[in-house]
């Protein structure tokens, strides 16, 4: 009877719980909804003059996104700062590509607001290298950027 009662002991069911291990990369629900900021050095107008972007993101699908937001411009001979919107593509891993309307300060007598068009891209050659093309369009002048970026 003893023996009966140590088997039945040990042979009786033991509760365990465990909790559930982390999702992977690939099983996260990723938001459509981002906020982003970026910084362009303009070099063509003077020294150390910067772009700011800022704002708002929705992706529209994986690799498209519809961002609204403001541009701040360091500059103090071409007011640039106010509100942009754009869509940005990602072909790639390393290839991206963006077009957007911003708002600048006409710099004739009337100070009044314009909209400028701009269309770039940008291709990663290696991990801290990049290769950078900008086409903008304003009313009274066009220009065309080519860069390098070093990432550190």
């Amino acid at each position: 009877m003893k023996r009966l009662l140590i088997l039945l002991a040990f042979a009786m069911p033991v509760v365990c719980s465990a909790n559930s291990l982390p999702l992977l990369p690939s099983q996260i629900d990723r938001s459509a909804h981002k906020f982003f900021i970026s910084t362009q050095n303009a070099s063509s107008e003077s020294f150390d003059t910067w772009k700011i972007d800022s704002g708002y993101s929705y992706s529209l699908f994986a690799d498209v996104d519809l961002y609204v937001g403001t541009r701040i411009n360091s500059a103090a001979l071409k007011q640039e700062s106010g509100f942009l919107s754009g869509v940005s593509y990602q072909f790639s891993e390393r290839v991206s590509f963006n077009s957007s309307l911003h708002t600048y300060k006409d710099e004739t007598e009337d100070n009044e607001q314009s909209v400028a068009a701009e269309v770039s891209s940008r291709v990663q050659l290696t991990d801290n290298l990049d290769l950078h093309a900008t086409l903008d369009y304003e009313e009274w002048q066009q220009g065309v950027e080519v860069g390098l970026g070093f990432r550190f």
